[in-house]
């Protein structure tokens, strides 16, 4: 009885998760944008931060038109070492703001982490004595630890990318604009074609992300009923090492 259940797929949990299926909606933006409120002093230094960065990268490009029209076209050795001399200075300072930012990113993915753990265990107390019965353990536990941990990988490098994407694709068009307006245009009509890339491998890494963690929490389930000192004597008591091996 006891290895029928622990050779019995996905629970009722995660089925019932798999058929609900739901995408990301308002609804949930708002939760997400709610968790985050408490830290809006910190995600506007990393805006900031952003900003920062995305404009410094676009500078070294007008230095090297200046360098070689007005330094060196006209053979003035001041501003060559000026121009020089910031292009020097450029690196170092995008650097500092570069670690600046992945420091507040790691502080905001924690905390926030936190807050969810907190949440969600406050939540599980509340839980019938039902749920708990149909609901493997290590199941709970896996939301506990890799579902929340997910959190900290889309806090400190998907959201700060899509931002630091979004602000780059901005600047950096208003700079070809301002270079030439007709190839900007031309350059921006293959721009729909790479949205709709990016929208297919955004739905296939959704899918496989959440298959993905469907995995990790069968996985966290299964050690939890094997390894456990009941586990392991029914494991050893039947001689069925070989078939959780296999298993695992």
């Amino acid at each position: 009885m006891a290895f029928h259940y622990m050779s019995g797929g996905t629970s009722g949990y995660l089925e019932e998760q798999k058929k609900r299926g739901r995408k990301t909606d308002a609804r949930t933006v708002r939760r997400v944008a709610q968790a985050f409120s408490p830290y809006k002093f910190q995600i506007v230094l990393v805006l900031i931060a952003i900003i920062l960065t995305t404009v410094l990268g676009l500078v070294n490009p007008f230095l090297i038109q200046f360098i070689f029209d007005d330094a060196i076209g006209k053979r003035n050795i001041t501003l060559l070492i000026i121009f020089v001399s910031i292009m020097f200075i450029m690196p170092i300072v995008t650097g500092i703001i570069g670690v600046g930012q992945t420091y507040l990113n790691n502080i905001i993915g924690q905390r926030v982490m936190r807050d969810f753990r907190n949440r969600l265990y406050d939540h599980l107390q509340s839980m019938s004595l039902r749920f708990f019965t149909s609901t493997r353990t290590g199941e709970i536990q896996s939301r506990l630890s890799n579902d929340v941990g997910g959190v900290q990988g889309v806090v400190t490098n998907t959201a700060t990318s899509v931002v630091s994407n979004i602000s780059t694709a901005l600047s950096t068009i208003i700079a070809m604009i301002f270079i030439s307006p007709i190839l900007t245009l031309i350059s921006l009509g293959l721009l729909p074609l790479f949205l709709w890339i990016t929208y297919k491998v955004g739905n296939v890494r959704r899918s496989t992300s959440k298959e993905t963690q469907q995995s990790m929490a069968a996985l966290t389930a299964m050690m939890q009923e094997t390894l456990s000192v009941s586990g392991i004597l029914l494991t050893k008591t039947f001689g069925r090492q070989k078939y959780a091996q296999d298993r695992f």
